[in-house]
């Protein structure tokens, strides 16, 4: 089904928005990797390519802690995710995580891939939070407390991300969240999610 020009909706977060939840995020692109989920795991050494030279092969936990202070820049579509860092890129396709995917769990339904959706759930608990406030206070979207349903909301929704040094926009699609039952008009429903 195409989304209806009404259910896309974009959120941009700058670093006075970090601010304003009273944290700070030294390097706003790298955000996306201040999480703990597990999308990017099987491909960390090749994300280790954008460390500069002296701090590579230090192992996964390094390369995972470490990323976050060097990505300069990051694009995710539903094909593919690019991260950006002094001049050197990392790819990663749908059809490598699809591959990767299709060997551990021969028997699931990887059609319903999500990759932004999936790249922002790495994102650490301050993007998210300020991407929560964002989509209240722009566009009256208000999602229901608890990780299983922000996991749900954030891995459903979430078309594109882009982040560069001066903000992170997610694009979402509401259209994508379940239609609510009973009484509830789409406006309603939209307005409660």
């Amino acid at each position: 089904m195409k989304p209806t020009k009404n259910s896309m909706v974009h959120v941009e977060i700058t670093n006075q928005d970090v601010r304003d939840l009273s944290a700070e995020v030294k390097n706003l692109p790298g955000a996306i990797f201040g999480g703990s989920g597990p999308l990017l795991r099987p491909f960390l050494s090749k994300l280790e390519e954008l460390l500069p030279p002296e701090k590579r092969g230090r192992g996964n936990n390094y390369i995972s802690s470490t990323l976050k202070a060097h990505v300069d820049a990051v694009q995710a579509d539903e094909d593919h995710i690019r991260v950006e860092s002094e001049g050197r890129s990392v790819e990663i396709t749908r059809a490598e995580l699809e591959a990767i995917l299709e060997e551990k769990f021969p028997t699931l339904d990887h059609q319903n891939l999500n990759l932004p959706g999936l790249l922002f759930l790495q994102s650490g608990p301050i993007l998210q939070a300020c991407t929560l406030q964002r989509l209240s206070k722009d566009h009256g979207v208000r999602v229901p407390g608890g990780q299983r349903t922000l996991k749900y909301v954030f891995h459903t929704t979430v078309v594109s991300v882009g982040a560069d040094q001066d903000s992170v926009k997610i694009e979402f699609d509401l259209d994508r969240l379940p239609k609510l039952s009973g009484d509830a008009t789409s406006k309603g429903a939209s307005d409660s999610v």
